[in-house]
């Protein structure tokens, strides 16, 4: 995982002042420095959001007395920051501040980070996770099919012509053409969406410009008649 969300107020969690309370900036530094480790595992082939390093080599890394590494990670399970099961050492809710590629790998796996002693706030977080991954899912189908109304193809004079041919309403389907190229395919000022539709509102302007035309000639006629 190439980088994971931070909340710049972090330091004011209940659990994270706890934390620094009682192994001040030492504590609050080894925290970041393990969330760091297991990021640094997680990948299309590792989901399950478990620190690797063991005690020894987390005291190597950090120059911190490994019986006192140990007890500030067992007071940070304690706090909940981390969860322990049978040696496993994980951070579940690293998987709700995830970078995008990972939240994609998790939602196209169906994946999410198990340990089979389900604490309360673990079986909180899958849930909250499951909720997460469900709305995004929807927000991806709203842009899939917000985009799709979006996306307009001109059509060409072939297809105005197929189209009105089928209809047989006699409109010109070049002078169709050569009239929304002119103004940039918009119908007033939108962008068109439809272009059948315009046609089939051409088609009724026609057919209203011939009603009125007739309905002019009949009443020229009555009037010679008189």
């Amino acid at each position: 995982m190439k980088w994971f969300k931070h909340d710049s107020d972090s330091r004011h969690d209940a659990k994270i002042q706890k934390l620094r309370l009682k192994y001040g900036l030492e504590g609050y530094g080894l925290y970041f420095f393990l969330l760091e480790c297991v990021a640094g595992t997680v990948d299309s082939h590792n989901l399950t959001f478990e620190l690797e390093e063991d005690a020894e080599l987390v005291s190597a890394a950090t120059n911190i007395h490994i019986e006192r590494v140990e007890e500030m990670m067992r007071y940070m399970v304690n706090l909940g920051l981390f969860e322990s099961d049978g040696g496993r050492i994980t951070c579940l809710k690293m998987a709700l501040r995830t970078d995008e590629y990972t939240q994609h790998l998790m939602r196209k796996m169906n994946s999410l980070p198990i340990v089979s002693g389900q604490t309360p706030d673990s079986v909180g977080i899958k849930s909250e996770l499951r909720e997460q991954n469900r709305t995004e899912q929807k927000r991806t189908e709203q842009k899939t099919t917000r985009a799709s109304r979006a996306r307009f193809c001109k059509p060409t004079v072939e297809e105005v012509a197929a189209y009105c041919a089928e209809r047989n309403n006699g409109i010109n389907p070049q002078a169709f053409v050569d009239y929304y190229e002119a103004n940039g395919w918009k119908v007033g000022r939108n962008p068109m969406k439809d272009w059948k539709a315009s046609v089939r509102t051409w088609e009724q302007s026609r057919k209203e410009k011939s009603r009125s035309k007739n309905q002019g000639g009949l009443s020229l006629l009555k009037e010679i008649a008189r």
